[in-house]
C-alpha cells in the first residue's frame, strides 16, 4: 500500500493542531510512510515557514531528508496534469472540484498511491480521490459517500 498525504494532514502533523492524536495513531499502525508530492511539499513549507520560532518547517524538512516518516515522491507532472484533465472531464460536472484539488489527486494517482489522506472537508478533494479509485482516510462521511456514488453513476453515462 502506498499512502499519499495532502497538505492538510502534513500541516496538522507539524503544527500539532487539535486532532493530531488520531492522526499520529493511524500513522503509527504499521509504521506508515507517507508519500509527498513536490506540490504538497511547497504548500506545507509555505504554511510552516510563517512562524519560524516553532521549528515546524525544520522538522518537516528533516523528516523528508530522512525518509522514515515521509518520502518526497517524484511525480511525472505531464502525466499528472493529463490525469487531472481526465478527472475534470469525468467528475467536474457532479463534484465541482477546484483545479488545485484535481492536480493533488491526480499527483497521488500518478505516484501510485492506493490511499489518500486528507482532513480537508471544505473542498471536494476527498470525494474526488474516492471517485478516482483511491481509499480515503479518515473515512468518507455519509454525504461524501453519496457524492461519490452520484459522480460515478453520472460518469458512466
Amino acid at each position: 500500500m502506498r499512502w499519499a498525504a495532502d497538505s492538510s494532514v502534513l500541516v496538522r502533523l507539524y503544527l500539532a493542531a487539535e486532532g493530531t492524536d488520531a492522526l499520529e495513531c493511524f500513522l503509527a499502525e504499521d509504521a506508515k510512510l507517507l508519500s509527498v508530492s513536490e506540490l504538497a511539499e511547497v504548500e506545507v513549507l509555505n504554511v510552516l515557514l510563517r512562524d519560524p520560532e516553532l521549528g515546524a518547517a525544520a522538522r518537516f524538512e528533516a523528516d523528508l531528508d530522512e525518509a522514515v516518516r515521509l518520502r518526497l515522491e517524484p511525480v511525472d507532472w505531464p502525466d499528472a496534469f493529463q490525469r487531472a484533465e481526465s478527472l475534470a472531464r469525468r467528475f467536474s460536472r457532479t463534484l465541482r472540484p477546484g483545479g488545485h484539488d484535481l492536480v493533488l489527486v491526480a499527483a497521488a494517482v500518478a505516484m501510485g498511491a492506493t490511499w489518500f489522506l486528507s482532513l480537508d472537508r471544505n473542498s471536494r478533494q476527498r470525494p474526488l480521490a474516492a471517485a478516482a479509485g483511491l481509499r480515503v482516510w479518515p473515512p468518507l462521511d455519509k454525504d461524501e459517500k453519496g457524492l461519490v456514488r452520484h459522480a460515478l453513476r453520472a460518469a458512466r453515462g
